[in-house]
């Protein structure tokens, strides 16, 4: 059996859990740059604002909806702590996203895994003020199933378990196909077409034409659907094939310093991402461009991709040279959006070889140490406790995050203050 474990309406749950004035209202997460909603209170869902929604398409229509920017820094460290609490009831954990993760739930025949989810609910509900909904089934595509059901059928409970074949029957006889997961909107539109309208009718589909029409990738969920487990839990990320980093601008920005400072920034983001998985890049591409919102005379995007001569995860070196590449291909007299930067031919750090060019190879050695040394800091005390110069302070080029609570658990300046009288 897996259960999947998702948050409801994550990044709003956050914010409520510290600002209880926000319970019961309608209420919408900004994407970057406050640009649209990406996050809805079920208030807000009701009210008809939808997931991408503009926000100036709404903000004067709807003023009695609250509104947040983004606070990743908040969002990831609440996840860090529900997947915590989960941990103690199931140690089998897969993280599949900021705000769900699976559970193998093998070792636990001989407990009532209803009971067990239903009392873990409650300990995330009231020791992180987050709200979950668990599905149980016999494989992890059927969870998800079990999932959706949860929040339709048990709202009150929050947890919806596939025991028996003829709740497996009824859940996927109420799933339309363009819901189930690993169904893309292509297959899904072919298969409606065909009369395909729900997960039930399409379990009742020859293997040999799934196969041929929807590939391996399609069998595999079609036997799952079935109560066949095909997909394995990954407890393990595999590391990225690419790492990138790009932000908009708070405004279009014309000054060339003030990019060089923000590639920086993304630079050593992206660098710092590099080593958490252990591994170096042999290439870095470094792009801008203005905004696709303006005229086409207007309009400007350049890129360059160079091949490193020694792989490397320094952010003082990729730094440097994404700097440069940058200052090749800017021209003056455009107004840039976006500056980022993407690293590839990632391979592992044991496996580095040193260039019979490089000239100095204890160098690299006493800075790999030195940024050894500023991830430790970071990690410990939070992100850009210690940065490299080059990012400069952060300024005009910085995200538009006008409605950004504070970091309430991961900046001991914003913490919260209770004052007992």
């Amino acid at each position: 059996m897996y259960a999947l474990i998702d948050c409801n309406n994550f990044y709003v749950s956050c914010e409520r859990a510290f600002q209880p004035q926000l319970q019961d209202k309608a209420g919408v997460v900004l994407s970057n740059n406050d640009g649209c909603a990406i996050a809805r209170s079920q208030e807000a869902k009701d009210m008809g604002i939808k997931m991408g929604h503009p926000y100036f398409q709404f903000r004067d229509t709807h003023r009695d909806v609250w509104v947040r920017s983004s606070n990743y820094a908040l969002y990831q460290d609440m996840m860090y702590r529900v997947t915590s609490i989960i941990r103690k009831y199931f140690p089998d954990q897969e993280i599949y996203s900021i705000d769900e993760c699976f559970c193998d739930l093998a070792g636990y025949a001989l407990l009532d895994p209803t009971t067990l989810a239903t009392r873990l609910r409650g300990e995330l509900l009231q020791c992180t003020g987050i709200p979950v909904c668990i599905g149980i089934a016999r494989t992890k595509t059927l969870a998800k199933i079990a999932n959706r059901m949860a929040k339709k059928k048990s709202k009150d409970t929050g947890v919806y378990t596939l025991s028996t074949p003829e709740q497996e029957a009824e859940a996927l006889a109420a799933t339309e196909i363009g819901d189930v997961w690993g169904i893309g909107s292509r297959h899904a539109t072919r298969l409606v077409d065909m009369g395909i309208t729900d997960a039930y009718k399409f379990t009742a589909l020859p293997a040999d034409w799934v196969l041929k029409q929807m590939t391996i990738v399609g069998l595999r969920m079609w036997r799952e659907l079935r109560g066949e487990s095909c997909i394995p839990m990954e407890y393990h990320r595999k590391a990225k094939k690419g790492i990138g980093t790009s932000r908009s601008f708070g405004r279009p920005e014309t000054n060339l310093k003030v990019m060089l400072e923000a590639l920086a920034t993304y630079v050593s983001i992206a660098a710092a991402k590099l080593r958490s998985q252990h591994c170096v890049c042999n290439r870095i591409y470094v792009y801008a461009r203005t905004s696709d919102h303006i005229k086409e005379q207007d309009r400007f995007a350049c890129g360059l991709e160079v091949k490193l001569l020694t792989p490397t995860a320094n952010d003082g070196e990729l730094i440097r040279i994404a700097q440069s590449i940058l200052r090749t291909t800017f021209k003056q007299g455009y107004r840039y959006q976006k500056v980022g930067v993407m690293l590839s031919d990632i391979r592992p750090d044991t496996q580095v070889q040193q260039s019979l060019f490089d000239t100095k190879p204890d160098n690299r050695v006493r800075i790999a140490k030195a940024i050894q040394a500023m991830d430790k800091v970071n990690r410990r005390e939070g992100r850009d406790t210690v940065r490299m110069a080059a990012t400069g302070n952060e300024g005009q080029w910085t995200m538009k995050q006008e409605h950004r609570s504070k970091r309430f658990t991961t900046k001991l300046s914003e913490i919260i203050v209770v004052v007992a009288k």
